[in-house]
């Protein structure tokens, strides 16, 4: 039995339940250009379409009142990254979300 992501504790393991395009919603968290933008595109794209070598997790939101934000809109930080070490933190929906 999978689990909703809206009750997943930070650090879970987490996959897309249903592939699809990037929602024009989602977004990346400023990482000062650690990564180049081309990389951060495919990431994102690549987790939404459900690539198998690209794994996610929950991150931990420090501040209260984004964490309010995105539970109203029913979204969650996730982290994700690739086999190479590239990683970036993309914004997705809790719904469309299941345990890795």
């Amino acid at each position: 039995m999978k689990k909703s992501a809206k009750f997943m504790n930070a650090g879970t393991k987490v996959r897309v339940a249903v592939p699809s395009a990037v929602p024009s919603w989602s977004e990346w968290d400023d990482d000062h250009q650690r990564t180049s933008t081309p990389v951060k595109k495919r990431l994102q794209e690549l987790f939404f379409k459900g690539d198998k070598k690209i794994s996610g997790s929950i991150v931990f939101i420090g501040s209260e009142s984004l964490r309010d934000e995105l539970r109203r809109k029913n979204q969650v930080k996730v982290e994700v990254r690739d086999p190479a070490g590239s990683r970036i933190v993309i914004t997705a929906d809790a719904a469309n979300l299941n345990v890795a």
